[in-house]
């Protein structure tokens, strides 16, 4: 199998990959896809410009950086690896986009079989969907149909759901809408903040993906269900009385021991980040 992985240039896109390449021994891997997208709403609304220093500044732009500075002998001893690391350690050349014009052409360049999404930024157009032959599966950190769209799991809360669910299914021309392979769920852990949770939603859906690599291999399909339209609410960009309302529970977006913790995986051992916190 000829597999295409596309995620973010974040932290969650790059924990995402430290656990799913080493899964795929044994087939293609044809090159991973990275979506720098940036919304002008991240710098004009605090909290959204807050969870992009946390998800990209710091570890993407600061972390990193200085852990690809280190020898690689080194370097490849932490637990996690960086972007640049994780070409390194598994030979897949990786591509970052902040537009992706003539996607369909590119796609037809490196002939995928299959398709995974996690986090991408950029929509795929009917030409691009029909390249691969067994489609373009994505992992939807919401419970599908009801919570598409953007920061699912903060709507999901927002409205009084105790769990939070990684959505498994195939992408079709319609913004995450296509028919379900699986819904993944997990309790929400106020404690540890809301955003440290969203890299174990992704998790949570890794057997999914391997089930269906699996069968499509083997040249069986998984078809999923389709959604119930009846359900399906799309949500664009929280704003500012989202943020109010989740503070106004005695919520928190993020738990700075956590985040940290999440950082730390990226050192080799011996190395600790300011403020005394052991890998």
């Amino acid at each position: 199998m000829r597999l295409l992985v596309c995620t973010k240039r974040d932290l969650h896109g790059a924990r995402l990959l430290n656990r799913l390449l080493p899964s795929l021994t044994g087939h293609e891997l044809v090159g991973v896809w990275l979506s720098d997208k940036q919304r002008p709403a991240e710098a004009e609304l605090p909290e959204l410009a807050e969870l992009a220093c946390l998800e990209r500044h710091l570890p993407v732009d600061l972390l990193f950086p200085l852990v690809d500075a280190l020898p690689p002998a080194l370097a490849d001893t932490a637990p996690a690896a960086s972007f640049h690391g994780l070409a390194r350690r598994h030979g897949v050349n990786l591509s970052v986009f902040d537009e992706l014009p003539d996607a369909a052409t590119r796609l037809a360049a490196l002939a995928p079989d299959l398709v995974i999404v996690a986090r991408f930024s950029h929509l795929f157009d009917a030409a691009a969907l029909a390249v691969p032959r067994f489609g373009l599966l994505n992992l939807h950190p919401g419970h599908l149909p009801r919570y598409a769209g953007l920061h699912a799991p903060l709507r999901s809360v927002l409205e009084g759901e105790t769990q939070l669910a990684c959505s498994v299914h195939w992408i079709t021309a319609g913004i995450d809408d296509g028919p379900l392979v699986a819904v993944h769920r997990t309790p929400f852990d106020p404690a540890g903040g809301l955003y440290t949770q969203i890299g174990e939603l992704y998790a949570l859906a890794l057997p999914t993906v391997q089930a269906v690599i699996a069968a499509c291999a083997a040249g069986e399909r998984p078809p999923g269900t389709p959604q119930d339209r009846r359900l399906r609410r799309y949500r664009s960009l929280p704003g500012p009385d989202d943020f109010r309302a989740f503070a106004a529970r005695g919520l928190r977006l993020w738990q700075a021991d956590a985040y940290r913790a999440q950082l730390a995986a990226f050192l080799p051992p011996g190395l600790a980040l300011p403020g005394g916190l052991p890998r």
